[in-house]
């Protein structure tokens, strides 16, 4: 009967011994897990707020003529890479005789538009060649908007170059579930584009509409529908001329490969899932967005290197992208 009972004593013991080292373990991989997430900022004032964003916000200027005369179109959008990649709606990009971006300190560039999505994405990128690195808005997660949340809206109302105002988080998802909505802001014609800061200064959302039937309310698209438009839309190499052959997690805070393509330029590379991006060339690349931005930009028949993170080191590949398939 002893030997029975300490025999039932030593299971029960290795059996919670193995329960708290699974937990133990469990809570190492979830702190491994948070010491990659950077840290979020401070918890800005609504002044500080708008300081932060302004250099980071670009005010669009589109002139025309057609038989009614003369016309001119205003907008606004972000700059996402400190290269000269500018986040915008797709609906303010109608050809003009002359298309400008104009930064914060006044300074004005022409743009190409490089990429559009449309229907509920509503999602553009423009490409301008500054003369030095631009500052550049960090991309929040909408998920994580909570309602009566403060947020910072940055425009170009009329041509009022960066107008700023603040309003509230009514709804988390709206539209669908694309979009947010937001009241005591009053947006209007020339804001679109635009975008909405929360007060950390992370871009949460694109100013999409004003709610006419509602005095000072919106719907702006959200940021993580935003990231779904790159990864689905804007990251389909069937859009391009040559391909690489892999697709990086756009929701996430870094560039990490997530499928390589069989037979591909990549997998010919060795580039394997987990593997994080980091540069394109000359082009540095920290969230999925920006390879997605180097793929519309940068990728032609010339060889390109690449650089990964890999289990902690730094990787270099060089490859030499494939001429898409005509089928």
């Amino acid at each position: 009967m002893i030997m029975k009972t300490s025999r039932l004593i030593a299971v029960i013991a290795a059996l919670l011994l193995s329960v708290f080292c699974d937990a133990g373990a469990a809570r190492a991989v979830d702190d491994a897990a948070k010491a990659k997430q950077p840290p979020r900022r401070k918890v800005m004032t609504k002044a500080e707020a708008s300081a932060y964003g302004a250099p980071r916000t670009v005010d669009i200027e589109i002139r025309g003529r057609d038989d009614k005369g003369k016309w001119i179109s205003h907008g606004a959008g972000s700059i996402l890479h400190e290269a000269g990649y500018i986040l915008t709606c797709e609906h303010i990009t109608a050809h003009g005789e002359r298309q400008s971006v104009i930064l914060a300190d006044g300074t004005v560039y022409p743009y190409t538009v490089l990429a559009r999505a449309g229907g509920s994405y509503d999602t553009a990128i423009l490409k301008i060649k500054p003369t030095k690195p631009l500052k550049t808005v960090d991309l929040g997660h909408s998920a994580d908007l909570a309602k009566e949340e403060k947020v910072i809206v940055i425009g170009n109302p009329s041509g009022r170059r960066h107008t700023v105002t603040t309003g509230v988080v009514e709804k988390t998802t709206c539209g669908g579930g694309t979009q947010i909505h937001v009241g005591q802001s009053d947006v209007g014609p020339g804001d679109s584009g635009g975008p909405v800061f929360n007060l950390r200064g992370e871009q949460v959302a694109l100013v999409h509409t004003k709610i006419f039937t509602l005095k000072r309310a919106g719907r702006h698209i959200r940021v993580d529908h935003i990231r779904d438009a790159f990864a689905k839309v804007f990251m389909n190499e069937k859009r391009y001329k040559h391909t690489i052959g892999l697709q990086v997690d756009c929701q996430s805070d870094q560039a990490q490969v997530i499928t390589v393509k069989k037979d591909s330029a990549a997998a010919a590379a060795g580039i394997k899932p987990g593997d994080v991006v980091t540069r394109f060339g000359s082009m540095d690349i920290r969230i999925g967005p920006h390879y997605v931005l180097a793929l519309m930009d940068r990728v032609t028949a010339d060889p390109v290197k690449i650089t990964l993170q890999r289990d902690g080191k730094k990787v270099e590949v060089s490859l030499r992208p494939r001429t898409a398939s005509k089928k």
